[in-house]
Order: structure tokens, then C-alpha cells, then sequence
């Protein structure tokens, strides 16, 4: 947080930040993520790897599940969203500086086998790469071996199946390119 918007921040109210920065670093210095913030209510469950970068975030309610000998990698000012699901059975990276808002999901995994007309099995887990400065809009869904590039938008609700180029554009079910984009700047709620 920029240091003038502190100051303007009535004396109580910066408390209450400082307590909850210090809070949420306490929690995940505990889970072995010195540098990261993990919120209340956040469940970090599975004996995979958890890798999150200093200035990452986990905010509040989000769930996580890692399975054993998958990775998750949340870069350097990144932040997972109020009630996200992550699920990783082989690999999740999320890059430098990327959002995701609330409620979406990310599942590198159907969870279950899926056969083709020829009866062989599908890959039901593939990993997922989001690149750095991504912004994913509400209760969007990222599902498995979709990579987003640098800088990419994904509007709210809508369902990753493909991948996204470097600064586009996506929106729908499934998502399609409905724009470019420059690049985008927190909010201002």
C-alpha cells in the first residue's frame, strides 16, 4: 500500500491494517512462506509444494490443495482472491504481479478419467502457467493445460479452456479474444 494512502487512513482504521498485514505474515512464516500473507479462513491442504513468493497474497476463505508431488507457484505481489479454489495435482504457476478477484477457480485436473470414442483415457491432468500481470475477473475458471500470456485480461465468468496471447483480451464460456489491452492498474474501491 502507497505510503500517502496510509497517512489519509484515519488513525484506527491504520491499526487494523498493520495488525492484519502482521497477522496474515505471522500465518504464513507458520506454513514455512516467509515473505508471503495468508488471510483468514484459508485452508492450504495436500503434501505438494507450496511456493509463495515474498509479497504474495492469499486472502481470505480461499482453498487450496496441492497433491503429492505437484507444485504451486504464486509470484513475486501476486494474490489468490477471496474464495478462490486452487487445485494442483501436477503444476500451477501463477506469475509476478498477477490478480485473481473472487470466487474463480483454477483446476489443472478433471478429477476423474475420461475416455475417448476409441476407449483410451484422456489426460485428465495437465499443468497450468498464468503469466506475469494477469488480471482474472469474478468467479472466472481456469481449467487444465491453459497457458495465459504476459499482461492478459480474463473477464468475469468466464471459462479458460484455451490458451490466451500476451495482452488480450478474453471473456465468455467458452473464452474468447474480445480485445488488446495495454495493460491494467488496481482499482480504486
Amino acid at each position: 500500500m502507497e505510503v500517502a494512502k496510509l497517512r489519509r487512513l484515519a488513525e484506527p482504521d491504520f491499526r487494523r491494517y498493520v495488525l492484519r498485514r502482521a497477522e496474515e505474515e505471522t500465518r504464513a512464516r507458520l506454513h514455512g512462506q516467509r515473505g508471503a500473507r495468508i488471510a483468514r479462513g484459508v485452508k492450504l491442504t495436500g503434501s505438494g509444494t507450496y511456493e509463495l513468493h515474498r509479497g504474495s497474497r492469499i486472502k481470505p476463505d480461499a482453498q487450496l490443495f496441492v497433491a503429492p508431488g505437484a507444485t504451486l507457484r504464486l509470484g513475486v505481489g501476486s494474490a489468490i482472491g477471496i474464495r478462490n479454489i486452487v487445485n494442483a495435482a501436477t503444476a500451477i504457476t501463477i506469475g509476478d504481479g498477477t490478480r485473481f478477484s473472487w470466487d474463480c477457480q483454477i483446476l489443472d485436473t478433471d478429477f476423474h478419467e475420461v475416455f475417448d470414442e476409441h476407449g483410451r483415457s484422456r489426460p485428465y491432468t495437465l499443468p497450468i502457467a498464468i503469466g506475469h500481470h494477469v488480471l482474472v475477473g469474478t468467479g472466472a475458471l481456469i481449467l487444465k493445460g491453459v497457458t495465459i500470456g504476459d499482461g492478459a485480461v480474463v473477464g468475469a465468468g468466464s471459462v479458460v479452456t484455451r490458451d490466451v496471447e500476451a495482452r488480450t483480451i478474453v471473456a465468455g464460456n467458452p473464452a474468447r479474444p474480445v480485445g488488446k489491452t495495454s495493460g491494467w492498474a488496481p482499482g480504486r474501491v
